[in-house]
């Protein structure tokens, strides 16, 4: 399968747009209320209405989008594998001191900027990027001759680099 197919798992949803320049697929939020609001320190799954099928050698990875980052909305966990065939759902959390709100058109004036966050609907919430995935055989091996292989780094914790 060359191919990277999209359907709608909801009618309203919006089919993942990319530009031929662009890294990911833009994805939209699609839920049924009028708005839905994510609490300070929180994470919410946000719905965005789409399944998808492509080839077992890539992997599609949720990331933020610029919109979402400067507003403090993190995009968190989101590995999609080939074989999933359910409604991508997008993890998104709220590291802002006041709740963000993800608004539909009509609601939107009713939410004060100085005390919500407020992201507008119709904007894509992340962005989908499909990586190829080196398929490798797996061997389990003694820790001993693991370590025997050389590397620079070899058992270095966090901050080991003191770059």
């Amino acid at each position: 399968m060359s191919k990277l197919y999209w359907a709608k798992v909801k009618k309203e949803a919006i089919i993942p747009t990319k530009r031929r320049e662009d890294a990911g697929y833009d994805l939209y939020p699609c839920f049924e209320q009028e708005y839905l609001e994510i609490a300070p320190a929180h994470t919410q799954l946000v719905p965005l209405g789409v399944a998808s099928a492509f080839d077992s050698d890539y992997v599609m990875i949720l990331k933020e989008r610029g919109s979402t980052g400067t507003k403090g909305m993190a995009q968190r966990a989101g590995v999609i594998d080939s074989g999933y065939r359910g409604e991508y759902m997008a993890p998104i959390t709220n590291v802002n001191d006041k709740p963000v709100v993800i608004a539909k058109a009509d609601v939107v004036d009713q939410f004060d900027d100085t005390e919500y966050i407020v992201y507008p609907y119709e904007k894509a919430i992340c962005q989908g990027v499909l990586v190829m995935m080196p398929q490798l055989e797996s061997e389990e091996i003694d820790l001993d001759d693991l370590q025997a292989m050389k590397s620079e780094r070899m058992a270095g914790k966090l901050g080991s680099s003191h770059k």
